[in-house]
């Protein structure tokens, strides 16, 4: 039995993942990451409440993102409790994000947390596992907006950590900091995969979804009006890939999961996006 780590995950999209796991993949384990280990504990009781029989597949891990430390401590509970008999990790679910906040701010969760949670765990993933870094059509949008050197800048195949680091720390306080660390998180996905070619690594949308974070950008309206979808709706493309046949490393995909350009918004159910 091998395990899925999933972030952010005591509520909404993540919570909405965990569950889909348990449900429809019966062999494997999940363990629960939540900021908050007393918001993860209530998170694992409403998922029994579901079923009491997942709770020999569900594991609550204290884990915030956002701080090294935190990660680090992650990474060795999970150490602590390898061995023969323990399950391997085989998917990495980047789900936690945040959505307002100064640029750093929301750069350090979005993009530098997903950084963290990958060089602590993609070493010890079995090959041909699967890491999803949970974004958003908002990066599209924010690189749409960009000149013709910042758009080459985001769609570049050769994306480097070093390079995209520098652009960070250098583009100071973003008028759109929510957008441009999702745009850098679709850009580290393509350097990601070619870290290690031996897992598959791929960045979604999970589209407008009624959550807490969702809720920053309703701007008056009900999620009603603004067409919000629910967390189980979100969960699928991250449940195509994570468990369906992989179609490539290092792209982005829509809320359909079908492939999606890194520098213009695709609407779902409009042709997929290749390279040609």
């Amino acid at each position: 039995m091998m395990s899925v780590l999933v972030t952010g995950a005591n509520k909404g999209i993540g919570l909405a993942v965990v569950e889909a796991i348990l449900r429809e993949q019966a062999q494997y384990r999940v363990i629960l990451g939540s900021r908050d280990s007393q918001r993860g504990e209530s998170a694992w009781e409403s998922l029994l409440a579901l079923d009491q029989g997942w709770s020999d597949r569900l594991e609550v891990l204290e884990l915030d993102v956002a701080s090294d430390q935190s990660v680090t401590e992650a990474k060795a509970i999970i150490a602590a409790g390898s061995g023969d008999n323990s399950p391997a990790l085989y998917g990495l679910v980047n789900n936690a994000g945040r959505g307002t906040g100064s640029t750093a701010e929301v750069l350090n969760v979005n993009v530098y947390g997903i950084r963290r949670m990958c060089e602590a765990f993609a070493p010890v993933m079995e090959p041909g596992g699967r890491i999803v870094n949970v974004t958003s059509a908002s990066g599209p949008n924010f690189v749409a907006r960009c000149d013709a050197q910042g758009q080459d800048f985001f769609r570049d195949a050769d994306m480097t950590w070093d390079r995209l680091e520098q652009f960070m720390r250098e583009c100071g306080d973003s008028d759109s900091p929510y957008g441009l660390s999702k745009a850098c998180a679709n850009s580290y996905t393509m350097y990601l995969a070619k870290c290690y070619p031996q897992l598959v690594v791929n960045a979604c949308t999970p589209g407008f979804i009624d959550t807490d974070l969702g809720s920053d950008f309703l701007g008056g309206r009900t999620p009603a009006e603004a067409g919000m979808k629910t967390p189980a709706d979100g969960a699928r493309v991250i449940m195509s890939l994570l468990f369906d046949q992989p179609k490539g490393s290092g792209h982005y995909y829509g809320s359909d999961a079908l492939r999606s350009p890194l520098d213009h918004y695709r609407a779902p159910g409009s042709p997929e996006y290749t390279d040609a």
